[in-house]
């Protein structure tokens, strides 16, 4: 276990672009891979390399997130002294809809938290993303190398606007290139930083005299400027950020791939953690045909099934055919009805006969709860 590190989860700032994913949610607790929440991508990392003290900044429409984490025993961190902390989007002194405008905001939101922590090094991590990320091995970067901040990096890129670390010859990075937009010099921030505490609260004072709010743009573009270095850990296995519908049908879609799935869930590497909900085996009929497709517990199989998704306590009715869906948990698909790329989220009906086709760059949405 490390006594030493503190670890801080932001789950802020919904991407637009996720459109009916974040009406009744924020990113950080979407739904992904048949059983998970995105958060648990990033608390996984963090207690899969020891860090047992996390707090998490919540942004607003947190409920399911509060839901999902509770006390934190799924991933062992309900105890008496430290574990998880939820730390809601009020801490201001001023009057706060809830919504930050930056990371830097957010963290000024918890500083009295902060500066309460006993440990020296602060792991600071986003939670829209999927990825088993070894952040053991930044940590033993960031000790052997004595530095005050190090970045998990990765040499692929996104088609959205991202931040790339310019390493030196010495292997350091002191340059940062802003909102860049597809392939180029440098590495590709993972937006995942292992800092000092007391650095991180220096930042963040300067960030509140200054009226900053963004850690990359404001902070860290700042402690470059006086001279400063970060180290890299590049993680260059299976990673992505879910910032839009297509992204996250894509990420979905190529869960079904072996080799994806193998490094995401290894047999013999680092567990995802999650909630743990007890089903009965799914239930597959005589009539079931079920083609390269990840199906959770609890499933009720009579139609077809071609490149799909399931979550738990999915019921897909005879004479249904799906081809290329993701249906979130407890969806009812009644008979006869024909789906093609498309998500259904939670506690949805798609009736008889119905006829739903989206296409891979733009799918089709069920929003929660909805009868089709």
């Amino acid at each position: 276990m490390r006594n030493d590190l503190h670890g801080i989860i932001y789950t802020l700032n919904s991407e637009l672009a996720l459109r009916e994913l974040v009406e009744h949610r924020n990113s950080a607790s979407i739904p992904f891979g048949g059983r998970y929440r995105l958060i648990d991508f990033a608390l996984s990392a963090m207690v899969n390399a020891g860090v047992r003290d996390v707090g998490v900044i919540m942004e607003r429409d947190y409920q399911s997130l509060l839901d999902h984490l509770s006390n934190g025993a799924d991933w062992g961190l309900a105890r008496r002294s430290g574990g998880l902390r939820l730390l809601p989007p009020f801490g201001l002194p001023e009057a706060h809809s809830g919504t930050f405008n930056g990371c830097m905001e957010a963290l000024r939101s918890v500083s009295s938290y902060i500066r309460d922590i006993p440990q020296g090094d602060v792991v600071l991590c986003a939670a829209d993303w999927t990825g088993n990320i070894d952040l053991g091995k930044a940590i033993e970067i960031h000790r052997q190398t004595g530095v005050e901040i190090t970045a998990v990096c990765s040499e692929g890129y996104g088609p959205f606007p991202h931040h790339r670390l310019v390493k030196d010859a010495d292997g350091y990075a002191r340059k940062l290139l802003f909102s860049e937009g597809g392939p180029g010099p440098g590495l590709f921030a993972r937006e995942i930083y292992i800092i000092k505490k007391d650095l991180l609260l220096e930042l963040m004072d300067y960030c509140s005299d200054a009226n900053h709010n963004h850690f990359h743009r404001d902070a860290i573009a700042h402690y470059l400027a006086q001279g400063g270095k970060i180290a890299v850990y590049e993680h260059n296995t299976y990673a992505r950020r879910i910032t839009s519908v297509r992204d996250y049908f894509d990420a979905s879609m190529e869960l079904l791939q072996p080799q994806i799935m193998e490094e995401l869930f290894p047999a013999d590497g680092q567990p995802i953690r999650t909630k743990e909900r007890a089903e009965a085996s799914t239930y597959y009929s005589d009539t079931a045909q079920v083609r390269q497709s990840l199906v959770a517990d609890g499933c009720y199989i009579e139609g077809e099934l071609d490149n799909c998704i399931l979550f738990r306590g999915v019921h897909v009715a005879k004479g249904a055919k799906l081809k290329n869906c993701v249906l979130m948990q407890d969806t009812t698909i009644e008979a006869g009805a024909n789906l093609n790329c498309v998500i259904a989220d939670k506690d949805c009906v798609v009736t008889e006969n119905c006829f739903l086709s989206g296409s891979e760059r733009l799918p089709l949405v069920i929003p929660k709860g909805e009868r089709v």
